[in-house]
């Protein structure tokens, strides 16, 4: 404190005139009609920034939660819409999804976020915010908006590790739109933008930009799920399958938001596969 004293007596002329100055200003201000409008209007826009710079960084801030209630949001219609007749996987047309009971729904889809992730592995894997406390199990398939990005491996209490499609060993049951044809989609481990359909016989009638989804036999994923299009395809060297690339529908180096789907029917489907041990589900 007698530091402070002792400063304030060093510099009191300086102070003095700073207060002098501030009086100065305010009888100008208060006397004269343009130079209290100058001050009332600079003042004004100065409070203004401000106050709009605070608001834009509060904003910033509550960006997470304003994605992770969208993000519910949007689970919850992709459910109704998983849960509906209706089926259209890559269409902008508009659709009226019915209400519904939850009792009546085959599929329950769980948002999260993508915290961890590798694109550039030959076996690349997902990590989630959430976990079984959260309802997430493994088995369960995973989608955004844009189609099919694996399925759960494995899961914490409030993590889940989520195979990638770009992973070597993560074959997934699907079909060509078009056509109805059955085949197996599987990442080679090299463009993580493409994979390969496999099975697909050569007599089959397959053109470049066919839709490819998921196949009715796939109990993870609800059937036409959206995975991409038909690049390319040619006879292999023994003419008896095609060789198909598939452009896929999901930019895996952008994953933000993802929803796991739970088919509440899928214990029931795999008691019965017990019982008919040749029969198996991606």
């Amino acid at each position: 404190m007698r530091k402070l004293f002792q400063f304030l007596y060093r510099y009191r002329a300086f102070f003095i005139f700073l207060v002098l100055q501030a009086i100065c200003a305010w009888m100008i201000v208060a006397n004269n009609n343009y130079q209290r409008t100058v001050y009332l209007n600079t003042t004004s826009r100065i409070a203004g920034s401000v106050i709009e710079k605070a608001d834009n960084v509060s904003d910033f801030f509550s960006l997470r939660k304003v994605n992770e209630d969208l993000a519910e949001e949007n689970a919850r219609l992709r459910q109704l819409l998983l849960n509906s007749n209706v089926s259209i996987p890559d269409s902008t047309s508009f659709i009226t999804i019915p209400s519904d009971s939850l009792d009546s729904m085959e599929y329950i889809a769980h948002s999260a976020e993508v915290i961890r992730n590798t694109i550039r592995n030959t076996n690349n894997f997902i990590t989630l915010n959430k976990g079984s406390k959260d309802g997430l199990m493994a088995g369960m398939g995973v989608v955004n908006k844009d189609g099919v990005v694996g399925k759960i491996r494995s899961v914490s209490s409030r993590r889940a590790q989520v195979i990638s499609l770009l992973n070597t060993n993560n074959p997934i049951s699907s079909k060509l739109l078009r056509t109805n044809r059955l085949g197996t989609i599987q990442w080679d481990g090299s463009d993580p933008r493409t994979a390969k359909l496999l099975y697909v016989p050569v007599d089959v009638d397959i053109q470049v930009g066919d839709t490819v989804v998921t196949s009715s036999f796939n109990a993870i994923f609800p059937k036409n799920m959206m995975i991409g299009v038909v690049k390319s395809a040619k006879p292999d060297i023994h003419q008896r399958d095609y060789e198909i690339e598939v452009k896929l529908s999901v930019d895996f180096g952008a994953l933000s938001y993802v929803s796991a789907i739970e088919n509440r029917l899928k214990p029931e489907t795999d008691s019965l596969s017990v019982q008919n041990p040749g029969e198996t589900n991606d």
